[in-house]
């Protein structure tokens, strides 16, 4: 059987169900959808249905696999500071094997990166192909390379979400949350998170009925220190098989608030039907799904006050909060299904192998 090879760094939960979904497509389309991984989350919930082993980095390992795969395509989901991307990609190109390169272009995450754009660029051209997180990365990408681009809309499987049938009162109760309006914040907080903007906004809020809930792993925040009021809860990391209570915390919520990096909890909160409010600055592709004024609110930069008066007025304002979230659905479903990112690794992959047929 042809094989399709994904060599990735580690495999977050997430990341498991979409997997799940390009093997079962893959198949369908006649190809094997193989994953190699130095890791997987430990505390993942999802059972695998796709061919995943778990290989520490070294070289000659993974060249022994592919090797022994025989791959018509490998793509490499790693960041440049992943070592054994050196020496692999110059390996494959080496041997003839079409080679993709999944991310999302450059590093969003710095501003004015200049020089450090430099092996992005090296990688971007020594690859087939590069599959980009949105559209909007193109321009990341120098005009010679742009023919070598294919888009799959960063997402999450939706289809894997559980349906949720207690009421957001129920919910409430179970969770012990007494907020009569309730912002979510989701997310492992990494600094570009920004989750001290959000905690600083509701130290400052005193309407007894409106409360943020976080959720996540702290990475080093002293939450006990930070949170001055009653009106903010921290319930840690949730995780379950099947996602249940984390769908249940977004089901229960009215909207949803990171200032930072949205990342793909937006994708999650949109589909619950759940309007965004967040920040300008060095923003991941996702901010794309996001229609300023349509189905949430960007606020510039670091400006706390902004956020403030965008997140009272969704809580406020229930017709407008409503609407939001009517667009907010729509939105998402239209632009970040788990099939519409598939289509895009699966035409990058037919053109490669249509391109090497036509070379042999």
């Amino acid at each position: 059987m042809k094989r399709i090879l994904l060599i990735s760094n580690k495999v977050f939960h997430y990341r498991v169900s979409n997997y799940n979904y390009f093997a079962r497509r893959f198949r369908e389309e006649g190809s094997e959808f193989c994953v190699r991984a130095d890791e997987l989350q430990k505390n993942n919930p999802h059972p695998l249905t796709f061919d995943l082993q778990e290989m520490p980095f070294n070289f000659t390992a993974y060249r022994r696999e592919i090797e022994r795969l025989q791959p018509e395509v490998v793509i490499l989901f790693l960041h440049l500071k992943n070592l054994i991307i050196w020496p692999l990609l110059h390996w494959l190109k080496l041997k003839g094997i079409p080679v993709v390169y999944w991310n999302k272009g450059i590093n969003l995450e710095v501003r004015n990166p200049r020089l450090r754009n430099l092996p992005f660029y090296y990688i971007h051209s020594l690859c087939d192909g590069i599959v980009l997180y949105s559209p909007h990365e193109i321009t990341d990408i120098k005009p010679g390379n742009r023919h070598k681009v294919w888009v799959a809309n960063n997402t999450i499987n939706f289809t894997d979400f559980p349906e949720i049938s207690e009421t957001p009162e129920q919910i409430k109760a179970e969770f012990n949350i007494p907020y009569k309006k309730v912002v979510l914040f989701v997310g492992r907080m990494r600094s570009v998170k920004k989750v001290e903007h959000l905690i600083e906004v509701f130290n400052s809020i005193e309407e007894p009925d409106c409360g943020a809930v976080i959720v996540g792993d702290a990475m080093g925040y002293d939450f006990p220190a930070m949170i001055k009021r009653d009106n903010i809860r921290y319930l840690g990391e949730i995780f379950d098989p099947k996602d249940i209570q984390i769908s249940k915390l977004f089901k229960m919520a009215d909207l949803f608030v990171i200032p930072g990096d949205v990342g793909l909890g937006m994708n999650q909160a949109f589909f619950w039907g759940l309007p965004v409010v967040t920040e300008d600055g060095l923003q991941p592709p996702e901010i794309h799904y996001l229609k300023n004024g349509r189905s949430g609110f960007i606020v510039p930069e670091n400006d706390l006050p902004a956020l403030r008066e965008k997140t009272l007025l969704l809580l406020r304002d229930d017709a407008l909060r409503a609407q939001f979230s009517r667009h907010a659905k729509e939105d998402i479903l239209r632009e970040a299904t788990i099939e519409n990112m598939f289509q895009g690794f699966l035409k990058c992959v037919k053109s490669l192998t249509v391109q090497v047929r036509k070379n042999q």
